[in-house]
């Protein structure tokens, strides 16, 4: 699928700055995202707010995979000295300071950018993490700092904070310079979910929080995966959602840890051939420990995903199953139904996680357009 045509730069240039940036939201919402830069800029020239305008083409640049043009616009809005709630560095060199991380923003977020600390922490004389209290035993069984901390605990001396989501920046990421060891994350075998050895053994998360609902898959959806001959189904699921268990007659193990701690659920995966979801939390949590997973992603997925790639480089054992419209969760479904078929089929369990990381329904190599 590719952007539509813009309807012209000249008509664009007749909009007032209000107009311009109304329209650009639209295109943004749309996915016309070359088409939204370009109305950003005629809104910001019209005297739109720059740091809003700045913001949106951040979005827009790393959903084409250009960091190097999203860190340009996070200068332009320092330079304009606006107070930044979630900017805790001050600038200042970090080399050989203590260092506190600071996680303030959602738990898949500490996921994802909590594979900069081992890089952080070979510059500065020492790093602490202060994590969400569920993450707090995941971090701290992987090794990924001198000292892990969640709120209310003591902190140890520091010189320098910084906030989890800065350190891509810091780092001047590109596709290319991605950290890519993984697991940086250490989850555990629970061996009480342990089943035969003669079927693949998928994990499943078909419901994300209330914060965004078009990140939620009815279960009965899944339906005819869910009964995949030579597939055993694990339920993750947590929250309200998990009670449609109970309204539904699937082989599906309910292996949910009523705990909370990430590191349970990083246990349970442990056992897991595969982890499908729809849940980016989740998502974060089986890439980051190398487990392969499948994700179900909505039409105006986040910037993380990029467009049109079925592969992350975040994540390089992670599949992408996209929407092709708002809501239209038929064909992404029916596609990693036909890929898990294959799978299960072809596939011995001893294997089956490097299978998983490479089987995609459309042949596609990683990063084609579809």
């Amino acid at each position: 699928m590719l952007e539509k045509a813009s309807s012209g730069t000249h008509a664009h240039n007749t909009l007032s700055a209000n107009q311009a940036f109304a329209q650009a939201e639209a295109a943004l919402k749309e996915r016309r995202v070359s088409e939204a830069i370009e109305l950003y800029r005629i809104a910001e020239a019209g005297g739109f707010d720059g740091d809003s305008c700045s913001g949106a083409r951040w979005v827009c640049h790393m959903l084409l995979g250009d960091f190097d043009s999203a860190w340009r616009e996070s200068e332009k809005i320092d330079k304009h000295g606006r107070p930044d709630v979630n900017r805790f560095w001050d600038r200042k060199p970090l080399r050989g300071k203590r260092v506190l991380i600071r996680c303030l923003h959602g738990l898949g977020d500490t996921l994802q950018f909590v594979r900069y600390a081992p890089l952080l922490r070979k510059q500065v004389a020492s790093l602490t993490i202060e994590t969400q209290p569920v993450l707090k035993r995941l971090v701290q069984q992987s090794g990924l700092a001198d000292h892990v901390i969640t709120w209310g605990d003591p902190e140890p001396a520091w010189d320098q904070q910084i906030e989890i989501l800065e350190l891509p920046r810091i780092f001047r990421a590109t596709l290319q310079t991605i950290p890519s060891p993984i697991p940086y994350l250490k989850g555990t075998p629970r061996q009480n979910i342990r089943s035969g050895q003669e079927k693949l053994r998928v994990g499943l998360v078909w419901a994300s929080s209330r914060y965004n609902p078009s990140r939620c898959v009815p279960l009965a959806a899944l339906s005819d995966m869910c009964r995949t001959p030579g597939v055993e189904f694990y339920s993750f699921q947590a929250g309200d959602n998990r009670q449609e268990l109970t309204g539904v007659d699937l082989p599906i193990v309910d292996a949910f840890d009523r705990s909370g701690c990430i590191q349970a659920a990083a246990d349970g995966l442990a056992n897991m051939n595969l982890l499908i979801t729809v849940d980016t939390m989740m998502a974060h949590l089986g890439g980051a420990l190398g487990m392969p997973v499948w994700m179900l992603l909505p039409f105006q997925a986040d910037w993380r995903w990029m467009l049109y790639r079925t592969d992350s480089p975040w994540y390089p054992t992670m599949r992408l199953y996209r929407q092709q419209g708002d809501g239209e969760w038929d064909v992404p479904i029916s596609q990693m139904r036909t890929a898990l078929q294959r799978l299960a089929s072809g596939s011995d369990p001893a294997v089956s996680k490097a299978a998983a990381a490479t089987a995609s329904s459309s042949g596609s190599g990683p990063g084609s357009v579809q």
